[in-house]
């Protein structure tokens, strides 16, 4: 017998969305989210060693010893000991007291959750006296435990707490548990792909039978020119590696405007050449600008590097200012959304590339390239990954032209202090208190998305149009439409 199982997600009290599958066992079970879900990052282990303890301060309630600050999972943390027990130990005999604090969350008065585990290493490298605290959240508090282990016991030679220079170590784990930033990409609210198939289908530059595209297929689908009714409502050519591409100018206003802008001042009869685009690529563009959406196969197809290609490719190679940014297709797809205007697309485009393509050798050039073309999702990941790989960032070659840019420098110094990692990708109902900069870009285009104001721009035109909104709002103008950025 076959049952339906429910799952359902619910967030600040509303159902966010609901699914259902078909399960053959003979149970149902239902899934039910309360809040937003949180993931965990994995254990970060540190090590840290108190010498010659014996000699620490070890006053009960009054002496205590700090280890200088560590890093784990981007934060700074500090481990606190209390050689003779703190004040809010109750044993009969001294304990040594322990406690963990984030550093990072205290400073900024922000909320992690985490769970940790505190254990101390014998000299024959065996785990003694583990402790272990569930998720919890740390913000200007410690966290640990005023009886870890009895002082004596630390003493005691036999337990090999102490190796042979007096030297208590101490095994640090911690796991955060996160939100998880899910992607906003705006929904493609046209359907006019037929125009673009049955403009391309079955015609050449002279109108007559014969498709002119290496690609047959590429439009087809089943459609017949001869008995469309909109296959001579082409008004507009291009131009791409040798192929004509037949569009509609209106279309193109509204899907992709600066693409639209270029063909201002050309004739009909004349095609217009675009460069620097591959042709599948520029045809993924426009079937995304008719309502469609772009081809798997495009999304894969890597540019072609063979004999025939080769002088595109080493102009590629050669390139001073992107040597080898553009390098996938999802770059590409990417670069001529944003030059031709097709702005969903552009931020679809981010989001594959921010999840994919950041990695050591690309982080310099990825961050160089979305500040130059306003795309702050790419940009914010790009960040978050050097506070984590900041070291071995700076040592790839390609980091060398981060350097010539004092405002992106600053920028990521700024990130590596102020740890930005602690970003919201979530929020509560509206009215309270909002912080824009603390939110992350998903969210600030969530929010834009939600007002009916544009989503594209860097990260501070989106907070300002958002700052805007909210100034109108309070002044009266409630439902105001965006007036300008």
């Amino acid at each position: 017998m076959n049952l339906n199982t429910d799952i359902l997600t619910i967030r600040n009290g509303s159902s966010i969305s609901s699914s259902s599958f078909t399960d053959n066992n003979n149970t149902s079970q239902t899934v039910i989210d309360v809040g937003t879900p949180r993931h965990p990052t994995g254990w970060s282990t540190t090590t840290i060693r108190y010498h010659n303890f014996t000699q620490l301060p070890s006053k009960k309630g009054e002496s205590y010893t700090d280890s200088r600050p560590f890093r784990a999972h981007g934060l700074d943390w500090y481990l606190r000991i209390h050689p003779g027990g703190a004040a809010s130990s109750n044993s009969e005999i001294t304990m040594v007291s322990l406690y963990l604090r984030c550093k990072s969350a205290a400073e900024q008065n922000v909320s992690i959750q985490a769970e940790f585990s505190l254990a101390l290493l014998r000299e024959d490298g065996q785990i003694d006296s583990m402790m272990s605290c569930p998720c919890n959240a740390f913000r200007r508090k410690r966290k640990g435990w005023p009886n870890f282990i009895g002082r004596e016991r630390v003493l005691d030679r036999n337990t090999q707490l102490l190796d042979e220079c007096g030297t208590l170590t101490v095994i640090v784990k911690v796991q955060l548990f996160q939100e998880r930033d899910t992607n906003f990409v705006p929904g493609n609210g046209l359907n006019l792909i037929r125009l673009l198939k049955e403009a391309n289908i079955s015609r050449n530059d002279n109108g007559d039978n014969g498709s002119n595209n290496s690609d047959d297929n590429y439009y087809s689908e089943g459609n017949d020119a001869e008995q469309s009714s909109t296959a001579d409502t082409a008004d507009v050519k291009f131009i791409v590696e040798g192929e004509t591409i037949h569009a509609h100018r209106l279309i193109l206003k509204l899907a992709a405007p600066a693409l639209a802008h270029l063909c201002e001042d050309v004739d009909e009869d004349d095609a217009l050449p675009i460069i620097g685009v591959r042709s599948s690529i520029f045809q993924g563009v426009l079937r995304f600008a008719y309502g469609d959406t772009v081809p798997p196969e495009v999304w894969t197809a890597v540019a072609a590097t063979d004999n025939d290609n080769k002088n595109s490719a080493d102009d590629t190679t050669n390139d001073e200012e992107e040597p080898c940014v553009l390098s996938t297709p999802s770059m590409e797809i990417l670069d001529a959304a944003n030059r031709f205007g097709v702005v969903d697309l552009k931020i679809l485009a981010e989001t594959k590339v921010a999840e994919s393509d950041v990695r050591i050798s690309t982080a310099s050039d990825l961050i160089l390239y979305a500040d130059a073309k306003d795309c702050p999702l790419l940009k914010e990941r790009v960040v978050d990954y050097f506070v984590a790989n900041a070291e071995l960032i700076r040592k790839h070659p390609s980091f060398g032209k981060v350097k010539e840019s004092a405002s992106i420098l600053d920028e990521l110094m700024e990130a590596y202090v102020t740890k930005r990692i602690l970003r919201s990708f979530s929020s509560g109902e509206e009215g309270g208190d909002v912080d824009y900069e603390s939110m992350g870009v998903n969210l600030l285009r969530r929010k834009l998305d939600g007002r009916g104001l544009d989503v594209d721009g860097s990260r501070e035109m989106l907070i300002q149009r958002l700052e805007v909104w909210d100034d109108r709002k309070r002044v009266g103008g409630v439902g105001i439409k965006e007036g300008g950025s």
